[in-house]
């Protein structure tokens, strides 16, 4: 019944937010790590706008990885946590130069060994950069998937594998930009906006929730 559950919710939110997608700005896996690693705990609007200069100054691993420190961090002090990023993408970019020849590797495993990745970050580029099947659970998700029970479960990891176990594996990364764009526009975390919500019959939550305006 859950699995019945979860893909009429999907199919609801496809028509629902046919643009979902992630919102990262990127070319290329390098700088979708990147931009991952600076995303975490700030908005995607404002990373968009720090990786705009960050990758016109240092494009590539090689560029970052001989970047001095002091210039890195002049450029994304903008950002919450902006000095710890700022190492972080820095010793990340000599990892990928010194242990993977300069190419962002495609696999889990190698990816949470880069300073500032861990299974979240990974996931988001294996699945938007590769095109290889995985669950990132963000906030969002994490959020929606729990109010809508389809985990009961209280970390992104145990989250993420009920989700898994629900979900087909061909379509871990679109259920993710679908759950995460319900989260992120309607299943709000202080005023879920539940007059709003495409999948609100399906949901055991609302009667917990403060309503939004009225549809019209």
């Amino acid at each position: 019944m859950k699995q019945k559950r979860v893909t009429e919710i999907l199919a609801i939110l496809e028509r629902h937010f046919p643009e979902a997608r992630l919102l990262l700005e990127f070319r290329n896996p390098f700088e979708l790590l990147i931009a991952t690693i600076l995303a975490a705990q700030a908005p995607d609007e404002r990373v968009n706008q720090v990786t705009r200069v960050l990758f016109e100054r240092f494009p590539d691993p090689s560029a970052l990885a001989q970047a001095p420190l002091q210039e890195i961090e002049k450029i994304v002090s903008s950002l919450s946590y902006y000095r710890q990023k700022a190492r972080f993408i820095k010793e990340a970019a000599q990892k990928i130069v010194e242990r993977f020849q300069g190419e962002v590797p495609a696999s889990l495993e190698a990816l949470v060994t880069l300073p500032g990745v861990g299974r979240k970050t990974a996931s988001i580029v294996l699945g938007n950069a590769f095109s290889i099947p995985a669950l990132p659970v963000d906030t969002h998700v994490g959020r929606v998937a729990q109010r809508l029970q389809l985990s009961l479960s209280s970390t992104p990891e145990k989250i993420e594998v009920d989700l898994a176990a629900l979900i087909p594996q061909e379509k871990w990364v679109r259920a993710t930009h679908l759950l995460g764009f319900l989260g992120r526009f309607i299943c709000q975390a202080k005023k879920p906006r539940c007059d709003w919500c495409p999948v609100r019959h399906l949901c055991p939550y609302p009667e917990a929730a403060f309503p939004g305006p009225p549809r019209g």
